[in-house]
């Protein structure tokens, strides 16, 4: 799966993570003030609501935006790293004998089940039903309208004569060409009394004055992407709740309605209209009166210039490091390309084999650190290095090889000593061989180890090993490069000459790209990142 893929499920996780903290942090911090006696004003807490969805969206992609900028955290702890305890090995000398290596054949390792992909696809098809659904009762709604007789027009806003059972809405559409796009439906009970139908008409306009009807789209997105997290549904309604009171707190006290004459209205369409239907995306209903909203009318409507600045402000500071937390468990174990490339440049001793960093490195690390088996394999390598280290060092120094090939060892066998026969899992594509360093029964006897039925020589370690290390020195001798010489020992020098010559570049990154190199190279230096720092296991 690529890297994109990941990230952007990760930022999807972080945010679904998010979205209940900032609803639960907000409302308990609005409720908070109004028990210390310096509540905010309806129009502020609507703000508040709204400030700290944007919070909930925006802060993991500042998070992970910041963590690609300058990478650090528990990835960057290198104390427990054996990276720091290596020693400076002598330098490379190369005496190449005349022996080739006989190529090996590739096999195609079966691919793992791309969960990750298919949650992708459940969650993106539930989000199009859902917002499919809705956008199909938008469409029937914007018919229903240009069928209504028009009683006047308010600037660009229609006002319409609703349906009998229809309450007071506003609704706004997007759409192409001079039709109208704002509409105000007031219901025919209204129409007997003047100042109802006024009351009315002003608290739907006042609607489009707040942009409600366009932020019902944005919410409308919200409940669509998450349409299975009870929070994004929960912080909707609230928002819807917030807008009619911040809409009633606006006609109250900017003098266009009376406290006593606007409740009036209130129970009016509560009682012509009872159990009104839900409206669709873009449409704003005069709600059902609460006890809450009518007493709000009547009470005092504090404003604190500052409020509700202030009071984002402080979810900002205790949001931020939350999204943090929530975009780092969203990614997992997951490494980005700027990390693996710190962990390579941090953990690199000086003298020994270089790890050159590029995008299947990364892809084959969070393999092997990310999933279950990778990350049980590479727990009983190291293992099996602890016991085996000193044999196979030696060796590796008989031919001043750097220390670092026993990254080769990790991926063939997991340091164990095994026969042909097994079926331990290895990391290396190919034909099978035997031993720490897995060596085909032809390799094997041209580097002068016996094969037999009687005798196999590729079971002593210490044997194998300076047979190994004669290989390696001899493929770095000829291609002057480490990582063209590791694709050599596992796919042979007939298949990397020819690679070379077809890809018209030395460039074992491109060449892998490209398909002409198997993931080997790339394989072995994810171990390698893996063996300077092992903590990236715990």
């Amino acid at each position: 799966m690529s890297a994109a893929l990941r990230e952007l499920a990760s930022l999807y996780v972080a945010v679904a993570l998010l979205l209940p903290v900032a609803l639960l942090l907000a409302r308990l911090a609005l409720e908070l003030l109004a028990r210390l006696g310096a509540p905010l004003s309806s129009r502020q807490s609507l703000r508040v609501g709204r400030g700290a969805l944007l919070l909930a969206l925006v802060l993991p992609v500042l998070a992970t935006a910041a963590h690609a900028l300058a990478p650090a955290g528990p990835l960057f702890s290198f104390e427990r790293s054996v990276a720091r305890h290596a020693g400076r090995l002598p330098g490379p000398t190369w005496d190449a004998p005349a022996a080739r290596p006989a190529p090996r054949p590739r096999d195609t390792a079966p691919a793992s089940v791309p969960w990750l992909l298919l949650a992708a696809s459940v969650i993106a098809m539930g989000a199009s039903g859902f917002t499919a659904r809705a956008l199909v009762r938008h469409q029937r709604l914007l018919r229903r309208l240009e069928c209504l007789p028009r009683v006047r027009a308010v600037g660009r806003v229609s006002v319409v004569l609703g349906e009998e059972g229809m309450p007071a809405f506003s609704a706004w559409f997007p759409r192409l060409g001079s039709g109208a796009s704002a509409w105000v439906v007031v219901p025919p009970s209204v129409l007997g009394d003047a100042e109802s139908l006024r009351l009315t008409v002003l608290h739907e306009l006042q609607h489009h004055r707040q942009r409600d009807t366009h932020l019902a789209f944005a919410r409308l997105v919200l409940t669509g992407a998450f349409f299975w997290h009870p929070a994004a549904h929960v912080l909707s309604r609230w928002l819807v709740a917030l807008q009619e009171l911040a809409c009633d707190e606006a006609l109250v006290v900017g003098g266009r309605a009376q406290a006593h004459a606007y409740a009036r209205c209130l129970l009016q369409a509560a009682l012509t209209v009872p159990g009104a239907p839900p409206l669709p995306a873009g449409a704003t209903g005069m709600s059902h009166p609460t006890a809450r909203r009518i007493q709000m009318l009547f009470q005092p409507r504090p404003f604190r210039a500052h409020g509700a600045a202030a009071l984002l402000a402080a979810l900002f500071l205790v949001l931020l490091p939350l999204a943090t937390l929530a975009q780092g468990a969203a990614r997992g174990r997951t490494v980005t390309l700027a990390e693996a490339k710190a962990l390579a440049e941090s953990s690199q001793p000086s003298g020994d084999l270089p790890v050159v960093v590029d995008a299947k490195v990364v892809e084959q690390l969070n393999r092997l650190i990310g999933t279950e088996k990778g990350r049980a394999f590479m727990k009983r390598a190291l293992t099996n290095l602890g016991t085996q280290r000193d044999a196979l060092v030696t060796g590796l120094r008989s031919k001043s090889l750097p220390e670092g090939l026993l990254a080769v060892a990790v991926v063939e066998s997991a340091v164990a000593n095994l026969p042909e026969t097994s079926t331990s899992p290895s990391l290396a594509p190919g034909m099978r061989g035997a031993g720490v360093w897995m060596f085909i029964p032809e390799t094997a006897r041209r580097y002068g180890l016996e094969v037999s039925a009687t005798r196999d020589e590729r079971l002593d370690v210490t044997r194998e090993t300076q047979a190994a290390a004669a290989l390696l020195s001899d493929l770095h001798a000829r291609y002057s490069d480490w990582r063209l010489a590791l694709a050599a020992y596992n796919q042979g020098e007939k298949k990397v000459d020819e690679a070379l010559a077809q890809g018209g570049s030395r460039d074992v990154s491109a060449l892998m790209a490209a398909g002409r190199l198997n993931d080997y190279t790339a394989t072995v230096q994810a171990g390698l990142l893996i063996v300077r720092n092992p903590h990236l296991l715990d």
